[in-house]
């Protein structure tokens, strides 16, 4: 080896430098670098995050009653399967921890409207401290074939939904707390 020279050799992932100046060897030893998949720009993705939060709604004393309304009109609707337990749609509203996710088999339109409503317009349902909107909304719904998130991006970048904005104004009106659940229940039956 020449003076002032580097030699790389690489031995079951580990890097041994061996470097020669002025007349002595020195050995460093550390572990390979592992590539990262790169994203496609912007943040890093959260990429593996299980969130175990739920949507928080205080709707006082008849808080369940008007969750298990809107469940039965998201029903109705077929913007949820039909088989969806209502604990489990329950537990998403319950400000605690869940891990449990509804199947949305509605348009991904209807989905971000419905919660931007909810959450930024009408401030009746929370989030968890430190989480945004739509990372809650892809940790707690499927997309219509069960297996998959929509993506934060997608949920993002949708657009209001001409033809199902009357439904969604209904659904936003059942968690208001200023309407009694008995003008509830006649605006649905009325529909």
């Amino acid at each position: 080896m020449q003076e002032g020279s580097n030699y790389i050799d690489i031995h079951d992932n580990e890097v041994v430098n061996l470097s020669v100046d002025k007349g002595t060897v020195s050995v460093d030893k550390g572990e390979i670098a592992q590539d990262k998949p790169k994203g496609k720009g912007g943040r890093p993705k959260r990429a593996g995050k299980t969130i175990n939060k739920a949507f928080r709604y205080d709707g006082g004393g008849d808080a369940k009653v008007r969750l298990q309304l809107l469940y039965n009109g998201l029903i109705a609707l077929e913007w949820i399967r039909k088989d969806t337990d209502m604990r489990s749609f329950l537990s998403i509203f319950s400000g605690g921890e869940t891990t449990c996710r509804i199947v949305w088999t509605g348009d991904i339109n209807a989905l971000a409207e419905l919660f931007q409503e909810l959450v930024n317009r009408k401030e009746f349902v929370k989030l968890p401290i430190g989480e945004t909107i739509w990372v809650m909304v892809n940790a707690r719904f499927w997309d219509h074939e069960g297996n998959k998130e929509f993506g934060n991006e997608r949920l993002g970048s949708t657009r209001t939904p001409k033809e199902a904005k009357d439904d969604i104004d209904m659904l936003v009106e059942i968690l208001n707390p200023d309407i009694s659940i008995e003008e509830i229940r006649e605006r649905i039956q009325s529909q």
